[in-house]
């Protein structure tokens, strides 16, 4: 019978974890997270936010997705992440600082909080050029998958943009309020990323190019990937296969229609509409 359920983490235990996963002071860290992975944790998700701003130290900076949906106005103040307490109480923090999408928003703590942060409103895409994920890239920073797989990854969807995937979609959403008279304004989304994904693939080849240090905290499994090898070998495998991640299931209405899209196919996505997608959060299939 397994009972490490019944043991309760403590901020000391997730540090340990931290440092043998050579998470040091000054490091840049791009977490993504479920609390419920990692079993009893003594102080819930504010113990896990402050072992990581722990470990990382004065000189570090710990990065959050706080991803939201489309359908309402994104508010920086108030709109909730949708992807997990931990993220969602971190945002909250009075030091940490949100940037600006009403998508693929961040939120940071440390030194660098500022820069990450910083104009991502200006930015032509979510996840591309100067925004938050590539600036992170380029400060040598480090992906942290706790208790979640590559598919919560979102620094996959840069790789997307990088190649400039064609499955990639504009989108309109209501403004968000952030621009001045908004309510009568919409948004245009550029290469937006809906859809199911098999980001899974990719890790056998970060394996082999020695890109992720696994460990656990608790009960959670934990991927610490390095972001700049992320893009050598992520770019370097979808140069041959630009549609990697996209699924050969035919009940999958996305990577169906993508596929059809790359192919030179008439691939219209109001024919998926109502068809019974495997995938219940295929974005395909509601917009």
């Amino acid at each position: 019978m397994n009972n490490s359920w019944l043991f309760t983490i403590r901020k000391e235990d997730i540090l340990t974890s931290l440092e043998l996963m050579d998470i040091k002071k000054g490091d840049v860290l791009l977490v993504h997270s479920a609390l419920s992975s990692i079993g009893r944790v003594e102080g819930s998700a504010e113990t896990v936010i402050d072992a990581f701003i722990e470990a990382v130290g004065e000189e570090g900076t710990v990065v959050m997705s706080t991803l939201t949906g489309w359908s309402d106005p994104f508010d920086a103040d108030s709109t909730p992440s949708a992807v997990g307490l931990i993220t969602e109480k971190f945002r909250q923090r009075p030091q940490a600082l949100r940037s600006l999408h009403p998508v693929h928003s961040v939120a940071a703590i440390g030194k660098y909080a500022e820069y990450i942060t910083k104009d991502h409103d200006k930015c032509e895409t979510g996840c591309g050029e100067e925004t938050p994920y590539l600036k992170i890239r380029d400060l040598g920073g480090k992906i942290v998958l706790l208790g979640v797989d590559m598919d919560r990854n979102t620094m996959m969807h840069s790789l997307e943009e990088e190649i400039d995937a064609d499955y990639l979609l504009t989108l309109d959403i209501p403004a968000p309020t952030y621009i001045s008279g908004y309510k009568e304004k919409m948004f245009t989304l550029r290469k937006f990323p809906p859809g199911h994904r098999d980001f899974l693939k990719l890790t056998p080849y970060l394996r082999r190019k020695d890109a992720i240090i696994e460990g656990k905290i608790g009960n959670a499994v934990v991927k610490l990937i390095d972001s700049v090898k992320l893009f050598d070998v992520g770019l370097e495998v979808l140069k041959k296969d630009p549609m990697l991640f996209i699924c050969h299931n035919v009940s999958c209405n996305f990577c169906n229609w993508a596929r059809k899209q790359h192919s030179g196919e008439k691939a219209d996505p109001a024919m998926y509409s109502g068809n019974g997608c495997v995938d219940d959060r295929c974005e395909i299939c509601v917009i």
